[in-house]
């Protein structure tokens, strides 16, 4: 009994060194089983997550998408979307109906006037009454720069000014002129003519 009391000691050393590389190679094959399965986890308890792609950021609307569309075709040069502009027809001339004639251009001395002229004519023997009268005149006329008159023309600017009124005397024998006409002398002619518009109505040519 003592003899066991003495060896209870060694016996108990001795079997725990059998025991502990049992044990630990036990637990080596244990952990080696788990890994697999936790092998995802990270350590600290976190697990790994998969890395995600970005959603996809649609273009704004109104913006091309950067592929042709089918109802506009891509054109070099020119902004998509846009109409082509077409020059538009112009209006196809009108020969208008037969027989018709355009009415004439007035002539450069005798523009359009809106009512007709009233007549009046000198009669055979004033053009011999107006020469003697106004015959100490004619020495200082220049034939070669005197201004030519149209019935129904108008007196120019330049020659209003130096028409003088014909006499009385001598008025009073002329026919009288039409309501709203006057009777003027201007480089040996007696004019017949409108004050307000300067048309001529009549005139005698004294030289001729």
């Amino acid at each position: 009994m003592r003899i066991c009391a003495h060896l209870r000691f060694p016996l108990a050393l001795g079997f725990a060194f059998c025991i502990a590389p049992a044990l630990a190679f036990a637990g080596s094959r244990a952990s080696a089983r788990a890994l697999p399965q936790n092998a995802a986890a990270r350590p600290g308890g976190q697990q790994q997550s998969r890395p995600q792609n970005p959603p996809q950021q649609r273009p704004p609307q109104g913006q091309p998408t950067g592929r042709p569309q089918p109802n506009n075709p891509s054109h070099p040069g020119k902004p998509p979307g846009r109409p082509t502009i077409q020059p538009v027809p112009g209006p196809k001339p009108n020969p208008g109906k037969p027989g018709y004639r355009p009415p004439p251009r007035p002539s450069p001395g005798r523009p359009p006037s809106v009512r007709p002229l009233p007549p009046y004519h000198f009669r055979p023997g004033d053009m011999d009454r107006m020469r003697r009268y106004y015959r100490r005149n004619f020495s200082y006329i220049n034939r070669g720069h005197r201004p030519v008159f149209i019935i129904g023309g108008y007196i120019p600017l330049g020659y209003r000014g130096y028409f003088t009124p014909v006499p009385p005397p001598m008025l009073g024998y002329l026919p009288p002129p039409p309501p709203g006409y006057v009777i003027g002398y201007f480089d040996g002619y007696c004019v017949v003519y409108n004050p307000a518009t300067y048309q001529i109505l009549s005139f005698a040519d004294l030289l001729g």
